[in-house]
């Protein structure tokens, strides 16, 4: 499938927004002889299930692509999925499909597939937030968008006109940068 089909089938409006999808899977398109970028069908499944996610709401950077994983059951029969590219890109097909061995295979994986999506994002306690941005208030630490981010569950945006934001009774006052991220001081609303 061509870059414009592409565009339509994910109903895309620039090349930049097709590239970073494929940036998060970490593929490149495949050239014909014309030179013309397309996508194999193999690459068609991951960027669906990744259009899926998004239409899900959920944020590109929780996608998780399926990978290489060895699972051990308790009766120490060992199963695998490896991904079969490497092995076919040496013979010169580019593949992507994955092959399972072992006993009960099938099994494990969806086991270990729901066990993983389970954590992935575990509810955040609100005592634990609140634990922590109180500490970080007494030590007056700064912390950057990121981890902001990773306590409060959503990333601090000035108010218009303003250096701060207020999440759920915290003040986050901006101070500098580190990097590429904003660096915040927690203050504590007073009501």
């Amino acid at each position: 499938m061509n870059v414009q089909e592409l565009l339509l089938r994910y109903d895309l409006s620039s090349r930049a927004a097709l590239y970073t999808r494929l940036k998060v899977l970490g593929f490149e398109l495949a050239k014909d002889e014309n030179e013309k970028a397309f996508a194999t069908p193999e690459q068609l499944v991951h960027l669906d299930q990744l259009h899926e996610h998004i239409k899900a709401g959920k944020k590109m950077s929780t996608f998780v692509r399926p990978s290489q994983v060895d699972v051990v059951s308790a009766k120490t029969v060992q199963s695998s999925v490896h991904s079969t590219e490497q092995k076919k890109a040496k013979k010169g097909l580019l593949t992507e499909q994955p092959t399972v061995q072992g006993a009960n295979a099938e099994v494990l994986l969806e086991s270990l597939v729901g066990v993983i999506i389970n954590n992935l994002n575990p509810p955040k306690n609100p005592l634990e937030k609140n634990r922590a941005l109180k500490e970080c208030e007494q030590e007056n630490l700064l912390l950057t968008t990121k981890e902001i981010e990773e306590i409060v569950g959503r990333k601090p945006r000035k108010m218009k006109g303003e250096n701060y934001c207020v999440i759920g009774g915290w003040k986050f006052v901006a101070k500098g940068r580190s990097g590429n991220q904003t660096l915040w001081q927690v203050e504590k609303l007073e009501l």
